[in-house]
C-alpha cells in the first residue's frame, strides 16, 4: 500500500511524460501546415487552368467537357505543372445563355501526408472560373478624327490602330456573340452618303440647286445635340469639305477594315458632328436603323459603345446650317452637352486624345468618357495602338468575371 501512494508521489518522470503527450500534436500540427501549404499550390495552379479553359472554352463553339479537360492538361504541361495533373478529377462546364456567362470548374483531390493521422485522408482542390459569354452583342461607333491636322504618319497610325481594333474584338470575342461596327470618319462634316439625298429626313432644299457631295450640316440649335429625326430634317450642303462617307452598323468585319482603310486627311475640326453621327448610327430610329432598340439590347446583355478619337480641338463653330463660326468656346459647350446626352442615352463613351496639346479639350475628353478609366492620352503611334488594343479587350464579350 506503501509503495502504491509511493509510485503517485514520485513526479520524477512527469516533465518527459508531458514533452512526449505534447510532441504529438505539435508534430501533427506542423504536418498538417506541410499539407495546407501543397494544396494551397494546387490550388493556385488549377486557376489558372481554369481560368485558361474557361477563356478557351468561351471563345470557342466547342465547349464540351473533353475539350476543356485538354485545354487544363496543356496548360499544367505548358506551365510544368504535370504533377498537379494527378490531383485533377474532372472538369465541369456550365453555359448560361440567359445570363450570357460560362462557368468552368476543375475539380481535384489530394491526398494528405500527416493529417491523415488524424483522420484527414484527402482534401479537395477545386477550382472555378467564369467568363462572360452567351447571347451577349455589341453595337460600336468608331469616330475618328480625319481632319487636316492627322494628314501623313499620324493618319497611318490611325488606319493601323483601329484595324488592330477591330481584329482584336473578332479574335477575343465568344462564337456566340454579336458584333456590329460602324466608322464615322468627322472633320468639319460627316459625310453620310450622296445616295442618301432622297432620304426623308435630309432637307435638300438647303442645296441651291447645287449638287450634293454627301456632307450635311447642323440642325437648329438646340436640335444640334439630339439624336434621330427629332427637330427635323438635317439639312444637306453642297460646296463643303467632305469627307469618306460613314459606314452603318455591320457584322462585316472586312467592311469595316475596308473603309477603315479608306481615311484620308483634311478640313478644320468640328467634334460634336462626328458624336453626332456616332450616336445616330447607334439609334435604331432614323436617320440610320440598323441598331437595335436599347430595350432589345438589355434583354440579350449587349452593350452599344462609341470610341471617339482627336488630335486636336475645335477650330470652327457652327452657323446653321454651316460650320464656318469661329466662336470655338460654343463648340466646346455643344460637345459637353452631347457627352451627357450620349451617357444618358445608355450609350458608353471610350476617348482617345491622340498628340493633342490642348488641356481644355482634353479636359472636355476626360470629363465625356463614361469612366476615367474609359480615357486614353496617346502621345505617339505605340500608345494609341495600346490605347485602342485595351479598348477593344475591354468591349470583347468574352472576359473573366470570377
Amino acid at each position: 500500500m506503501g509503495s502504491f501512494w509511493g509510485f503517485l508521489k514520485n513526479t520524477s518522470g512527469n516533465v518527459a511524460m508531458m514533452m512526449a503527450l505534447g510532441a504529438l500534436p505539435l508534430g501533427l500540427a506542423a504536418g498538417a501546415a506541410i499539407d495546407m501549404s501543397r494544396a494551397n499550390y494546387v490550388k493556385t495552379v488549377l486557376q489558372g487552368a481554369a481560368d485558361a479553359a474557361a477563356m478557351a472554352g468561351g471563345l470557342s463553339k466547342n465547349k464540351s467537357e473533353a475539350n476543356l479537360q485538354k485545354t487544363v492538361e496543356d496548360y499544367l504541361r505548358a506551365n510544368h505543372a504535370e504533377d498537379v495533373l494527378q490531383y485533377v478529377t474532372k472538369v465541369e462546364r456550365v453555359l448560361d445563355n440567359d445570363r450570357g456567362t460560362f462557368r468552368v470548374t476543375v475539380n481535384g483531390t489530394i491526398q494528405t501526408s500527416f493529417m491523415a493521422l488524424a483522420g484527414f485522408k484527402d482534401m479537395d482542390v477545386g477550382a472555378t472560373a467564369v467568363v462572360n459569354v452567351g447571347s451577349q452583342a455589341l453595337e460600336l461607333a468608331l469616330v475618328l478624327d480625319n481632319t487636316g491636322s492627322m494628314a501623313g504618319t499620324k493618319t497611318a497610325n490611325l488606319i493601323s490602330a483601329a484595324t488592330n481594333l477591330v481584329n482584336t474584338i473578332e479574335n477575343e470575342s465568344s462564337g456566340n456573340a454579336d458584333i456590329e461596327i460602324a466608322v464615322v470618319p468627322f472633320a468639319e462634316y460627316v459625310n453620310v452618303g450622296v445616295g442618301r439625298l432622297s432620304e426623308l429626313w435630309i432637307d435638300n432644299s438647303t442645296l441651291g440647286g447645287q449638287p450634293f457631295s454627301g456632307c450635311v450640316g447642323s440642325r437648329n440649335s438646340p436640335h444640334d445635340f439630339y439624336s434621330g429625326a427629332t427637330g427635323g430634317d438635317y439639312p444637306a450642303l453642297a460646296n463643303v469639305p467632305c469627307n469618306v462617307e460613314l459606314l452603318p452598323l455591320t457584322s462585316d468585319m472586312n467592311a469595316v477594315k475596308a473603309k477603315i482603310a479608306t481615311m484620308v486627311a483634311t478640313g478644320a475640326t468640328y467634334i460634336p458632328t462626328g458624336l453626332l453621327w456616332g450616336w445616330n448610327v447607334l439609334d435604331a430610329q432614323a436617320p440610320f436603323t440598323e441598331g437595335r432598340t436599347f430595350a432589345q439590347m438589355k434583354q440579350i446583355n449587349g452593350r452599344k459603345a462609341i470610341v471617339l478619337m482627336t488630335d486636336g480641338e475645335n477650330t470652327i463653330a457652327p452657323s446653321y446650317p454651316a460650320h464656318d463660326g469661329t466662336d470655338v468656346s460654343v463648340s466646346n459647350q455643344k460637345l459637353e452637352d452631347m457627352c451627357k446626352k450620349v451617357k444618358n442615352d445608355k450609350i458608353e463613351i471610350y476617348t482617345v486624345s491622340f498628340m493633342v496639346p490642348s488641356e481644355i479639350i482634353k479636359d472636355i475628353l476626360i470629363g465625356c468618357a463614361s469612366t476615367p478609366a474609359q480615357y486614353f492620352d496617346a502621345d505617339n503611334a505605340v500608345e494609341l495602338n495600346a490605347a485602342f488594343q485595351q479598348i477593344a479587350r475591354d468591349l470583347a464579350a468574352v472576359r473573366l468575371t470570377q
